[in-house]
């Protein structure tokens, strides 16, 4: 075996085939190529062109060839190098694009203030060093919730699993991780009983409101708070309404865009699924009317024209909620998100088919629907117990006829 120039650079990398392929072009020149494997015995090639097949020829091809394998080699070796290393902060700037095309804009921004934090204390680091006990320790030491673990586990994981994806890494550590479960406690069950309204307590809250509204601009924040409640939008969506995206006279809507009130820029929806139409009411109709008279492209928008504010309308709705003081509820917890947990608990205790339900709001997956957005109703409890204490005279009858008359013990004959 003929050892190379190019093992010169690296003595993993040792050529192995001694002969070197010639081919004759249709345009009468003659194509040189030789294989060469790199350390991790990968196969390339290289090749050049001349004129002719002489003796000279073939000597310069070689040269060529040779010269051409070592560079290659020697930029393999500094791309090794560098690969190895690369720090948590470089592999991040790759993954993000990446990440960035993957989630909404309100996902990104909330996941990417979860990473930073996590970057500041490793991402100087080469990614090679960070072990699965230091993200374990992280997660468990930076988190409040179950649930915020896992979140700040997915956005830690967009890094590795790319690092793992580019061959920075030979095993994603992330994968090694142990977190705990999310299961329910006496006071998650509690919290997620105070994330709907019954009919009758939004109608309590919406009294309130427009008692206490003074002006066109708080009644315009009314009108929207209604709007997410009879139609399940999410507040963005509902932002990101046009007036060409509203049906008066079929009384529908089109969602295809949502408003990410974060960057306060228009954006795509959450899902495929989430791109729908459907059909509104008449409240819903009288509320959209109610803003014609400003001239924009949008809906919900102040007589200035810009988009009502997300965390104005949030706070505003905590406040009012605590006027109504609506009896088992924290106003503290009261969010506009709420509104939409509370037409999907509605839509369902009406009897609406879960399948239309799961159109209107736009999801996919049954389990979310059922196990987030619906909740058991008062009225709902008052029908079980009735249905339970039902007890009809042919059941009785049954039981009496069904009952054993004399019946014989053991050993006892009839």
């Amino acid at each position: 075996m003929r050892v190379s120039i190019y093992s010169l650079f690296n003595r993993n990398f040792i050529r192995k085939e001694k002969i070197m392929n010639i081919k004759k072009l249709p345009n009468g020149k003659y194509r040189y190529r030789e294989k060469y494997q790199d350390e991790y015995k990968v196969w390339h090639e290289v090749n050049v062109t001349l004129n002719t097949k002489s003796r000279d020829a073939q000597r310069e091809a070689r040269n060529i060839l040779e010269r051409k394998i070592a560079e290659n080699l020697e930029k393999c070796n500094e791309i090794n190098e560098k690969a190895k290393n690369i720090t948590v902060n470089e592999v991040y700037k790759q993954a993000s694009k990446k990440r960035e095309m993957e989630l909404s804009p309100s996902s990104f921004s909330q996941e990417t203030s979860f990473v930073k934090a996590f970057l500041k204390k490793h991402g100087n680091k080469r990614i090679q060093d960070v072990k699965a006990r230091d993200l374990q320790d992280y997660i468990i030491n930076h988190s409040k919730s179950v649930k915020t673990m896992h979140a700040l586990k997915r956005g830690i994981n967009s890094i590795f699993r790319y690092a793992y994806v580019a061959e920075y890494i030979e095993t994603n550590p992330v994968d090694r991780l142990d977190l705990p479960k999310d299961t329910r406690t006496k006071q998650s069950i509690a919290k997620l009983k105070q994330k709907f309204f019954t009919l009758d307590e939004f109608n309590l809250l919406i009294q309130q409101m427009r008692a206490d509204a003074d002006d066109d601009e708080t009644n315009e924040k009314v009108d929207l708070i209604e709007f997410l409640f009879w139609t399940g939008l999410r507040i963005g969506e509902a932002l990101g309404l046009k007036w060409s995206d509203i049906d008066v006279l079929d009384s529908k809507i089109s969602i295809n865009k949502s408003w990410d009130y974060h960057i306060r820029k228009m954006g795509d929806v959450k899902t495929t699924c989430s791109i729908r139409e459907i059909d509104i009411n008449t409240r819903c109709l009288n509320i959209v009317q109610n803003f014609k008279k400003y001239n924009s492209e949008f809906v919900f928008v102040t007589p200035k024209g810009g988009h009502l504010h997300y965390q104005r309308l949030s706070q505003y709705l905590k406040f009012e909620g605590a006027r109504t003081n609506i009896f088992g509820k924290n106003p503290n917890n009261f969010t506009l998100h709420m509104l939409r947990h509370s037409h999907v608990t509605y839509l369902i205790n009406m009897g609406v088919p879960e399948k239309l339900v799961m159109e209107r709001v736009g999801h996919s997956d049954p389990r979310m629907l059922m196990g987030v957005y619906t909740h058991v109703l008062p009225e709902n409890r008052v029908t079980l117990r009735q249905a339970l204490n039902y007890r009809p005279s042919w059941g009785r009858n049954l039981i009496s006829e069904k009952s054993p008359i004399n019946v014989p013990r053991n050993n006892e004959t009839l």
